[in-house]
């Protein structure tokens, strides 16, 4: 970067004016300058003195239209992960609890059927019906049945 410091007249009059035999440059001289003391963001910022303000604008509308496509975006990303998530949750999630009740269902009718099936095969050895050992009980009826 350029640093800019003011002179005095009194100072310019004690500037030593050099001959034209002598070597003239406008440039510091290179053991002067320790580019390790120099940052990145330095680095960076003395970019905008090379490139020109067209450039310089087109590059910038650039970058700002790609941050404004980015951010809607993830905008619309983000609404639509939330309405398909809520969606799931009111609609999928109460299916999917009634499949799991139906399916527990249908296993404990099962398990129903199978010991009634062992029951009537433990009861067939008896052709009354009634355990071994038991007396046999008669079935009352009310009239009419």
């Amino acid at each position: 970067m350029v640093k800019l410091e003011e002179v005095s007249a009194e100072q310019y009059e004690q500037v030593e004016v050099l001959s034209e035999e002598e070597d003239y440059s406008d440039f510091s001289d290179e053991d002067d300058f320790d580019d390790e003391d120099e940052s990145l963001l330095d680095r960076i910022a003395a970019l905008k003195d090379i490139i020109p303000l067209k450039h310089r604008n087109r590059m910038s509308n650039s970058v700002s239209t790609l941050t404004s496509w980015g951010k809607t975006g993830a905008t619309f990303v983000g609404k639509s992960a939330w309405v398909i998530t809520t969606s799931m949750f009111l609609l999928v999630l109460p299916l999917a609890l009634e499949i799991e009740k139906e399916q527990a269902l249908v296993a404990y009718e099962k398990e129903a059927m199978q010991q009634q099936g062992t029951q009537q095969m433990l009861n067939s050895a008896n052709p009354y019906g009634q355990p071994a050992g038991q007396p046999q009980q008669q079935q009352v009826r009310a009239p009419g049945f």
